[in-house]
């Protein structure tokens, strides 16, 4: 099928699922990944950059073929009038997001785009609980695409090697944290931090590691306060490094913000509980939504700590692994269907 796509998304670099959309969309058709800018741009917190996005992806979205891909939160630079061919990418509920961040108004608007899901006739949703959302949004046909990582995550590194290049013996336990934009706000550091004073005062083995460099200075804060002795934090690391981590990790945390809703959020949805899948890693969480991919527990330091220490103590299953190149077959067939009509 020699079809022109265009992928249209607001942030530059793209976000991982719409990376992972064009890796597998010019494999069939002719694609053209459009963004809205080279600033970098953090919806939750509408710096100017997402302004800036939103303005510069304009003139891009009127000048579009005749066949999109859109996501949802660029929905707002086709002045919410979406083209006969477009499909919508739905991959977080920006609407809930905004609230909880005290964005009423912002939040308004986007649920004024969501509403606007009762004109489109293919919806792709990032779990069942968000597809869920869209059809009561009035979306007509709905199919769930995760974002699962691709079959590129891998380690290129062997787990005792990489432990012991970041001076950590082989013999000690590694619990690992991924985190990332809204550390404080949604992925709940402080709670983790706590859960871990506890833990590290129960347990005389294991150790943790934080990935990436969102609010260093703060997180060093939060742990010298704590007097938390046995702990890495990494900085910034590469995709590459990201995955051999988790591959020397025993156990992996996807805790969240107390008070933070769970109703749209799962491992389907989450790249970071998906790369720990991935690689069959045990996953204790909190304030998801059930799933047999990770232990839950309830968001307090408490048992958050209870459940670290059954985690390195083996009593939690490894999670399944999946891929991105899994949903391809749904995705492609999706697409030629709704244009052949």
């Amino acid at each position: 099928m020699n079809q022109k796509v265009d992928l249209v998304t607001l942030k530059s670099p793209p976000p991982a699922r719409y990376r992972k959309f064009y890796g597998s969309l010019k494999k069939v058709f002719e694609t053209n990944l459009m963004t809205g800018s080279i600033v970098r741009s953090d919806h939750m917190r509408m710096n100017y950059g997402a302004v800036i996005s939103c303005i510069n992806l304009v003139p891009k979205v009127l000048t579009a073929s005749k066949y999109a891909v859109i996501d949802i939160n660029a929905l707002s630079s086709t002045f919410m009038h979406l083209p006969k061919y477009a499909v919508v990418d739905f991959r977080t509920p920006l609407s809930y997001e905004l609230s909880w961040f005290g964005h009423n108004i912002l939040s308004s608007f986007a649920g004024l785009m969501e509403k606007e899901l009762r004109n489109v006739k293919v919806v792709f949703a990032a779990n069942e609980l968000m597809a869920n959302y869209c059809i009561e949004c009035g979306a007509r046909k709905v199919y769930v695409l995760p974002n699962y990582p691709t079959t590129s995550f891998h380690p290129t590194v062997k787990a005792d090697q990489w432990k012991v290049s970041h001076g950590i013996t082989q013999s000690e336990p590694l619990v690992l944290f991924t985190g990332g934009d809204k550390i404080r706000e949604v992925y709940g550091i402080d709670m983790l931090l706590e859960s871990w004073k506890i833990a590290e005062d129960s347990s005389d083995k294991g150790k943790l590691v934080i990935l990436g460099d969102e609010c260093l200075n703060y997180i060093r804060r939060k742990i010298n306060s704590l007097e938390i002795k046995r702990f890495l934090l990494t900085g910034r690391v590469s995709t590459g490094d990201v995955a051999n981590w988790v591959n020397s990790a025993d156990l992996c945390l996807a805790p969240r913000t107390p008070g933070f809703s769970s109703a749209y959020y799962n491992s389907r949805d989450s790249t970071k509980i998906s790369e720990y899948a991935t690689l069959g890693k045990p996953v204790l969480a909190s304030l998801y939504a059930p799933s047999d991919q990770y232990v839950l527990v309830d968001p307090n330091p408490k048992d958050f700590a209870e459940g670290i220490l059954k985690g390195l103590d083996g009593k939690i299953h490894p999670s399944k692994p999946h891929f991105w190149e899994e949903n391809e077959p749904l995705l492609f067939q999706a697409l030629k269907d709704f244009w052949s009509e």
